[in-house]
């Protein structure tokens, strides 16, 4: 029987470091309270490293963070060689729609399809869940920056818009595709990249923030680097979302201990206008992934011997287009209401 993922993160913790996680208490990352009150405390849902995590909601500002937290010394400890971003899925996972040769003909253009009216524009506004943001590219040159490049597939996207881009791995392990690949990546963090003022025309970090012991210091250093009037696009779970209410604990976006900070668009909004920036917009990313994961986690606690949950778990990582695309019409009902899962923020430096 093959391994799960959280057997073989376990297994990856117990083997590869001798040296345990240490924690240590922390005061608000955004207002610096040290007033709180517990919110809940949960486990590592997706990979089983020991251990309980609590969730905190600051008195003074209502930001979700986790406290106590691993010191910046240990934390790397988190995250297993498994870790799934940091894997390379392939260019078949990187893009819904292969174009590059006769055999991949999207299924939309083939014979058939081309006689349904109205059929590709169907797919694209079906397939379109917001994640990710790319501003077209008026003149050139144009650099970009993507923080928690992993193994450059947005990199990939960038270049074929036609900019110029750079990446920042905290990994070596990922980050060694792309530098492979041609891209210009520095291994270590955004500040330890010292890049020099107004250096970008526009900033990426996807499912990165809510990493980050201190997220309004990297946010600081971000619209150092960025061009005053420059794109800044991220993207954060959503912890406002009906989601994480239903689930609790199980919520797959909670990702304790590797998410730090949890985020509202109320607070997201406060933090962005603190550190220089002005938000442009706010969208609710469209797809259901979050509901099939924790539906997964759920069921894995309640049923540890079968293997639906974990497959459910397993599915969110490599998810199939046709059930993607099943799933779009009420991930996109529930966007349309405020309750997506996942946040894709679109800010601008200040002039």
């Amino acid at each position: 029987m093959a391994a799960t993922r959280s057997q073989l993160g376990l297994a990856a913790m117990n083997a590869g470091a001798q040296q345990a996680i240490e924690f240590e208490d922390a005061a608000c990352p955004l207002c610096g309270s040290d007033e709180r009150l517990p919110l809940l405390t949960g486990r590592d849902n997706l990979y089983d490293l020991p251990g309980e995590f609590q969730l905190v909601r600051c008195r003074g500002c209502r930001h979700v963070y986790m406290n106590p937290r691993p010191t910046l010394e240990t934390i790397g400890l988190c995250y297993p060689a498994v870790y799934a971003p940091h894997l390379d899925s392939g260019a078949a996972a990187a893009e819904v729609v292969p174009t590059d040769s006769v055999s991949k003909t999207p299924w939309y253009l083939s014979p058939w399809g081309r006689r349904i009216p109205g059929l590709r524009r169907l797919y694209y506004w079906l397939a379109d869940s917001q994640a990710e943001y790319i501003p077209a590219v008026e003149t050139s040159p144009k650099r970009a920056l993507e923080i928690g490049c992993a193994t450059g597939n947005f990199l990939q996207r960038l270049r074929g818009e036609g900019w110029d881009a750079t990446g920042v791995e905290p990994a070596a392990g990922p980050a060694s595709h792309p530098i492979r690949q041609g891209f210009d990546v520095h291994v270590g963090t955004l500040e330890s990249a010292a890049f020099a003022d107004a250096s970008f025309d526009a900033v990426f970090a996807w499912m990165v923030i809510e990493h980050l012991q201190e997220p309004k210091q990297t946010l600081r250093e971000i619209q150092r680097i960025l061009q005053p009037g420059g794109c800044f696009a991220f993207s954060v779970p959503n912890f406002a979302c009906w989601e994480r209410r239903l689930f609790g604990r199980c919520w797959h976006a909670l990702d304790l201990p590797r998410h730090l900070q949890h985020f509202t668009p109320p607070v997201l909004r406060t933090m962005l206008a603190d550190t220089g920036f002005e938000v442009v917009r706010i969208l609710h990313q469209r797809n259901l992934l979050n509901v099939v994961g924790s539906s997964g986690i759920a069921l894995r606690r309640q049923f540890p011997r079968r293997k639906l949950g974990q497959e459910l778990i397993d599915f969110t990582d490599q998810p199939t287009m046709w059930w993607q695309l099943a799933m779009a019409p009420l991930a996109k009902l529930l966007a349309c209401i405020h309750q997506g899962g996942h946040l894709t923020v679109i800010a601008r430096n200040k002039p």
